[in-house]
């Protein structure tokens, strides 16, 4: 595995919880107010992850991480933030179903509200599904949160590269691969 040259990817810090500990493995986007005229679209296939703080609530996620939502609603080092994890696509689909977006429920810890709200959100009424495999740092890495960071995007360029060192993987492969295998069926 190699490091995607600085690239990260803005997500809500309970999600970035979510994904570190392997509870989900599935990211959903609709994209930030500064994504642009295309929306979000899927630029990278290996980034780190960046959690963010803004627009964390607790109907936006399922009851039982409303706990942990709770636990990493505030930033616990204001102007800096810790990068422990690392990301690549497994996959990645655009959907057009709300139906099927619904019956990925199990593979994520949004709840139904805010499925719903992103699916319907703007004039294209679908959400990008991104199947993630997560890797954990050895080390994690606190850096400067600078001007650039800011604002309704997804994805950034960190000012400085971040060493991969020594990954492992939060899932097992045979653990992965069977997520993966039920978001496709979901989907198909």
């Amino acid at each position: 595995m190699r490091s995607s040259d600085n690239r990260a990817f803005k997500e809500w810090a309970v999600v970035c919880r979510a994904l570190a500990l392997g509870r989900q493995t599935l990211i959903l986007r609709k994209g930030g107010i500064a994504e642009g005229p295309a929306g979000f679209e899927v630029t990278d296939r290996e980034f780190f992850l960046f959690p963010t703080y803004l627009h964390q609530a607790a109907e936006s996620v399922i009851p039982e991480w409303r706990e942990a939502l709770e636990a990493c609603a505030t930033d616990p080092t204001p102007g800096r933030v810790v990068i422990s994890h690392y990301c690549t696509v497994a996959s990645w689909l655009k959907i057009s179903s709300l139906d099927k977006l619904r019956a990925l429920e199990g593979l994520h810890i949004w709840s139904d509200d805010i499925v719903s709200e992103r699916f319907h959100r703007w004039s294209e009424e679908s959400v990008i599904a991104m199947m993630v495999r997560v890797h954990a740092l050895r080390r994690p890495v606190v850096i400067d949160v600078l001007k650039d960071y800011a604002g309704c995007k997804s994805w950034i360029t960190l000012a400085d590269p971040v060493s991969l060192g020594d990954v492992r993987p939060v899932l097992d492969d045979e653990v992965f691969e069977r997520r993966l295998a039920e978001m496709k069926a979901v989907v198909s």
